[in-house]
């Protein structure tokens, strides 16, 4: 094992939620690292150091009112900047659009100038069948179909 997993591993071991042989890796390692060992004893100093510390208790209503904070901050917005940037991503979209309406009209007439009627044509709607026959769509309107022309 290096340093640097041991120096991860370290506040697990510490709080004993490594498994047997992690601790077993970690504990050789310590064996023949004096600086990971080092580490090692002085963090268990601070653990002892925040096991013993007095606990208190939160006011009444502290936790709400951090987060009313917490919320607060996320909420605001610089001011003057979100219209200058909404402006300027509405912009960038419109010329993306005209880009997009001019390239393709220049595909169509300028590459294929004698095909661009039979392009336009395959573009339309009306080529495609919106219940192709075999499929569910397609018998359910045949049935209903016969039924209205009698």
């Amino acid at each position: 094992m290096n340093c640097s997993k041991a120096h991860k591993l370290i506040s697990p071991y510490i709080d004993g939620e490594l498994s047997e042989r992690e601790v077993s890796v970690l504990e050789n390692h310590l064996k023949v690292c004096p600086n990971c060992w080092t580490e090692v004893e002085e963090m268990k100093g601070l653990h002892k150091l925040f096991v013993n510390t007095e606990k208190f208790e939160a006011p009444y209503g502290f936790h709400t009112r951090v987060m009313g904070n917490v919320n607060a901050t996320k909420t605001k917005k610089m001011p003057g900047i979100s219209i200058p940037v909404r402006l300027a991503e509405a912009a960038i979209v419109l010329v993306l659009i005209a880009i997009g309406i001019m390239s393709g009209s220049f595909l169509v007439k300028g590459i294929m100038p004698g095909k661009a009627p039979d392009v336009i044509a395959s573009l339309h709607l009306d080529v495609f069948e919106y219940a192709p026959p075999g499929t569910l769509g397609g018998a359910y309107l045949a049935m209903t179909e016969g039924r209205n022309e009698k």
